[in-house]
Protein backbone atom coordinates (compact mmCIF):
# COMPACT_ATOMS: atom_id res chain seq x y z
CA UNK A 1 0.00 0.00 0.00
CA UNK A 2 3.32 2.29 0.67
CA UNK A 3 4.13 2.20 -3.34
CA UNK A 4 0.30 3.43 -4.29
CA UNK A 5 0.79 5.99 -1.69
CA UNK A 6 4.01 6.96 -3.17
CA UNK A 7 2.65 7.14 -6.85
CA UNK A 8 -0.45 9.21 -5.45
CA UNK A 9 2.02 11.41 -3.76
CA UNK A 10 4.12 11.64 -6.96
CA UNK A 11 1.33 12.13 -9.67
CA UNK A 12 -0.04 15.01 -7.39
CA UNK A 13 2.65 16.78 -7.90
CA UNK A 14 3.00 16.59 -11.42
CA UNK A 15 1.35 19.14 -12.89
CA UNK A 16 0.43 19.96 -16.65
CA UNK A 17 0.03 24.07 -16.75
CA UNK A 18 -3.40 23.04 -18.34
CA UNK A 19 -5.29 20.94 -19.96
CA UNK A 20 -4.40 22.38 -23.78
CA UNK A 21 -0.39 21.99 -22.76
CA UNK A 22 -1.34 18.45 -21.92
CA UNK A 23 -2.73 17.50 -24.80
CA UNK A 24 -0.20 19.00 -26.98
CA UNK A 25 2.83 18.03 -25.44
CA UNK A 26 1.36 14.52 -25.88
CA UNK A 27 0.92 14.99 -29.61
CA UNK A 28 3.92 16.56 -30.24
CA UNK A 29 6.08 14.08 -28.75
CA UNK A 30 3.95 11.56 -31.25
CA UNK A 31 4.93 13.56 -33.84
CA UNK A 32 8.32 13.79 -33.60
CA UNK A 33 8.82 10.21 -32.80
CA UNK A 34 7.40 9.31 -35.81
CA UNK A 35 9.43 11.79 -38.00
CA UNK A 36 12.91 10.68 -36.25
CA UNK A 37 11.80 7.27 -37.53
CA UNK A 38 11.09 8.29 -40.83
CA UNK A 39 14.40 10.40 -41.26
CA UNK A 40 16.20 7.36 -39.69
CA UNK A 41 14.47 4.84 -42.53
CA UNK A 42 15.71 7.23 -45.22
CA UNK A 43 19.14 7.29 -43.85
CA UNK A 44 19.49 3.38 -43.32
CA UNK A 45 17.40 3.28 -47.24
CA UNK A 46 14.82 1.34 -45.17
CA UNK A 47 12.02 3.15 -45.91
CA UNK A 48 8.74 1.07 -46.05
CA UNK A 49 5.22 2.41 -46.56
CA UNK A 50 3.56 -0.81 -44.75
CA UNK A 51 5.39 0.38 -41.46
CA UNK A 52 4.39 3.78 -41.86
CA UNK A 53 1.25 2.93 -42.27
CA UNK A 54 1.53 0.31 -39.10
CA UNK A 55 3.22 3.69 -36.74
CA UNK A 56 0.19 6.18 -38.08
CA UNK A 57 -2.53 3.40 -37.18
CA UNK A 58 -0.64 2.80 -33.45
CA UNK A 59 -0.23 6.41 -33.68
CA UNK A 60 -3.96 6.67 -34.34
CA UNK A 61 -4.93 4.25 -31.61
CA UNK A 62 -2.86 6.04 -28.86
CA UNK A 63 -4.63 9.36 -29.83
CA UNK A 64 -7.50 7.42 -28.87
CA UNK A 65 -6.76 6.28 -25.57
CA UNK A 66 -5.95 10.03 -24.86
CA UNK A 67 -9.32 11.02 -25.49
CA UNK A 68 -11.05 7.93 -23.28
CA UNK A 69 -8.82 8.94 -20.46
CA UNK A 70 -10.31 12.34 -20.70
CA UNK A 71 -13.24 10.50 -20.80
CA UNK A 72 -12.72 8.22 -17.82
CA UNK A 73 -11.67 11.62 -16.01
CA UNK A 74 -14.26 13.43 -16.86
CA UNK A 75 -16.82 11.29 -16.30
CA UNK A 76 -16.35 9.40 -13.18
CA UNK A 77 -13.83 12.16 -11.68
CA UNK A 78 -10.49 10.78 -11.49
CA UNK A 79 -8.36 13.65 -11.90
CA UNK A 80 -5.25 11.78 -12.19
CA UNK A 81 -6.26 9.09 -15.16
CA UNK A 82 -5.52 11.68 -18.35
CA UNK A 83 -2.55 12.81 -16.65
CA UNK A 84 -1.06 9.28 -15.97
CA UNK A 85 -1.50 8.09 -19.67
CA UNK A 86 -0.14 11.25 -21.32
CA UNK A 87 2.44 11.38 -18.93
CA UNK A 88 3.01 7.36 -19.57
CA UNK A 89 2.47 7.87 -23.82
CA UNK A 90 5.33 11.15 -23.50
CA UNK A 91 8.16 8.78 -21.81
CA UNK A 92 7.55 6.18 -24.02
CA UNK A 93 7.68 8.69 -27.17
CA UNK A 94 10.90 9.83 -25.51
CA UNK A 95 12.42 6.69 -25.38
CA UNK A 96 11.62 5.77 -29.10
CA UNK A 97 13.10 8.90 -30.41
CA UNK A 98 16.59 7.92 -28.38
CA UNK A 99 15.76 4.46 -29.88
CA UNK A 100 15.44 5.79 -33.56
CA UNK A 101 18.23 8.77 -33.40
CA UNK A 102 20.68 5.70 -32.40
CA UNK A 103 19.21 3.24 -35.44
CA UNK A 104 20.02 6.76 -37.58
CA UNK A 105 23.69 6.41 -36.29
CA UNK A 106 23.81 9.30 -33.96
CA UNK A 107 25.76 8.69 -30.64
CA UNK A 108 24.25 8.86 -27.72
CA UNK A 109 26.94 7.81 -25.30
CA UNK A 110 25.65 6.38 -22.17
CA UNK A 111 22.44 6.29 -22.99
CA UNK A 112 22.88 4.03 -26.40
CA UNK A 113 24.31 1.12 -24.22
CA UNK A 114 21.31 1.76 -21.51
CA UNK A 115 19.13 1.02 -24.71
CA UNK A 116 21.23 -1.86 -26.41
CA UNK A 117 19.32 -1.54 -29.41
CA UNK A 118 19.44 -4.92 -31.72
CA UNK A 119 18.83 -4.71 -35.15
CA UNK A 120 15.77 -6.84 -36.23
CA UNK A 121 18.04 -9.27 -38.08
CA UNK A 122 19.95 -10.35 -34.98
CA UNK A 123 16.65 -10.66 -32.83
CA UNK A 124 15.31 -12.86 -35.47
CA UNK A 125 18.88 -15.04 -35.31
CA UNK A 126 18.97 -15.18 -31.99
CA UNK A 127 15.09 -16.99 -32.05
CA UNK A 128 15.98 -19.28 -34.73
CA UNK A 129 19.20 -20.35 -32.74
CA UNK A 130 17.09 -21.19 -29.73
CA UNK A 131 14.85 -22.96 -31.71
CA UNK A 132 17.18 -25.28 -33.52
CA UNK A 133 19.54 -25.72 -30.08
CA UNK A 134 16.13 -26.96 -28.34
CA UNK A 135 13.56 -29.57 -28.84
CA UNK A 136 10.00 -30.20 -27.50
CA UNK A 137 11.24 -31.31 -23.96
CA UNK A 138 13.94 -29.07 -23.48
CA UNK A 139 17.17 -30.38 -24.23
CA UNK A 140 19.05 -29.43 -26.34
CA UNK A 141 19.92 -31.32 -29.56
CA UNK A 142 23.32 -31.30 -28.96
CA UNK A 143 23.24 -32.93 -25.64
CA UNK A 144 20.30 -35.75 -27.45
CA UNK A 145 23.38 -36.15 -30.42
CA UNK A 146 25.56 -37.29 -27.57
CA UNK A 147 23.68 -40.23 -26.32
Amino acid sequence: MESLDFIQEFISHMEFSNVGWQILSTLIFMLADYVTGFVGAVIQKNVDSQKMREGLLRKAMLVLVVFLSFIIQYSFNISVISKIVCAYIIIMEIVSIFENLKKAGIELGKLGEILKIKSDNETVDVIIKNEETTNESGESEEKKDEN
